[in-house]
């Protein structure tokens, strides 16, 4: 049952926003930023060139109440608009469509040329009493080692693809955390989804031998126990890391899923960054996906690829303080380029506050379905 509708959504946000001059500076910091998106994009088998629009919003208010309580809500506003927005009656859907147990994500305007949408994806209140915090509300929690797929992040997958949403969606739950030295801790976090179902997990972290190690054990949805864990360091100066979990399903042991992932980066004395990584998805096959279901599809850990075997190599230069470059190459299941995604980017620096990005998505799938978008954005932070 959503027990939040979207009239006290927005009365939340409106008297949050209009009401930061009554909290003193220290109280209160406010973030965000604005960013324009045109893109185009072009798929071979309907012989179509997709125009869209994208204008994205994002406010981020923390709230010092003293020195035990701390409050952040932070909220994206985003109009679309273009091809995408006309020929898909169901996009509006998928926009609009909140996970969690708190339905916090609502159109304001839904035309046959664009749409206007608010989604609330921070909302919590934390308490700190020296070793031990407890945190209740909309959350992100990252329990991920690895760099590109976390099977250990059971409580808010995300889709790695969706390159405009840096801050990674949240749950719905609390996180208890006590640090039990200065490097190590447990944790307890439960999770309550759209459906009501419970994802509830415990985490012991600590360190060995250079390692940050981490166990985790707990159910999913309600539907599998779970038991895992990652590690990340350094080996021959590079950096290391993996995660692993180990899905049983408690009706049918035949639904088991193992998933892993293992990686590493190293840094080249040109600055140049080399990151590769391996993912194994047990319960993966052979699917014949386009590009936009990678991009807008709700994300979970047990679909963090759409292939058993999934592999990414990735380059990052930054040539100077104001321009960086990458070229990220993932492929997915055997012969190497059987299916494919090729991602170069270029991000520039205007000022220090103003940048501009440069980013193309190419997919090529093995049923001879390739698709190829490109984004211009220009983003100023505040």
């Amino acid at each position: 049952m959503r027990i939040l509708n979207k009239q006290f959504c927005v009365f939340v946000c409106l008297i949050l926003a209009i009401s930061i001059n009554g909290f003193s500076q220290e109280e209160l910091s406010f973030s965000g930023y604005v960013s324009l998106m045109p893109s185009a994009s072009y798929n071979n088998q309907s012989k179509e060139t997709v125009f869209d629009n994208l204008i994205h919003n994002r406010i981020n208010l923390d709230y010092q109440i003293n020195e035990k309580f701390n409050s952040k809500i932070s909220f994206r506003n985003r109009m679309f608009w273009g091809e995408t927005v006309r020929s898909m009656p169901i996009f509006k859907y998928i926009i609009s469509n909140d996970p969690g147990w708190l339905d916090m994500s609502f159109n304001w305007e839904s035309r046959s040329n664009y749409l206007l949408n608010t989604n609330v994806d921070r909302l919590w209140l934390e308490y700190i009493s020296g070793n031990f915090q407890v945190k209740f509300g909309r959350q992100r929690v990252n329990w991920s080692k690895t760099m590109i797929w976390n099977p250990n992040d059971i409580f808010n997958s995300y889709s790695y693809f969706d390159f405009d949403y840096p801050e990674r969606p949240g749950m719905d739950g609390v996180r208890m955390q006590y640090y039990t030295g200065v490097a190590s801790s447990i944790e307890a976090v439960v999770k309550v989804n759209s459906n009501s179902n419970v994802t509830a997990a415990a985490l012991y972290a600590t360190t060995l031998k250079g390692y940050d190690i981490q166990f985790i054990a707990g159910e999913l949805e309600q539907e599998d126990w779970v038991i895992g864990g990652g590690y990340s360091g350094s080996l021959f100066n590079a950096g290391f890391y993996g995660e692993v979990s180990y899905l049983m399903n408690m009706d049918n042991s035949d639904d088991d899923v193992l998933l892993f992932s293992i990686g590493g980066n190293y840094m080249f004395k040109n600055t140049l960054m080399l990151t590769t990584e391996y993912l194994y998805s047990g319960n993966q096959g052979d699917y014949d996906l386009e590009y936009r279901s990678l991009f807008y599809a709700q994300s979970s850990v047990k679909n963090l690829s759409i292939d058993k075997n999934s592999y990414v190599l990735s380059l990052t230069w930054p040539v100077n303080p104001l321009l960086n470059v990458s070229m990220a190459y993932m492929g997915f299941g055997f012969p190497v380029f059987k299916n494919y995604y090729v991602g170069p980017t270029v991000e520039y620096s205007i000022s220090d506050n103003l940048n501009f990005s440069l980013v193309s998505q190419y997919f090529s799938f093995a049923n001879d379905n390739k698709s190829v978008a490109t984004y211009l954005r220009l983003k100023w932070n505040f």
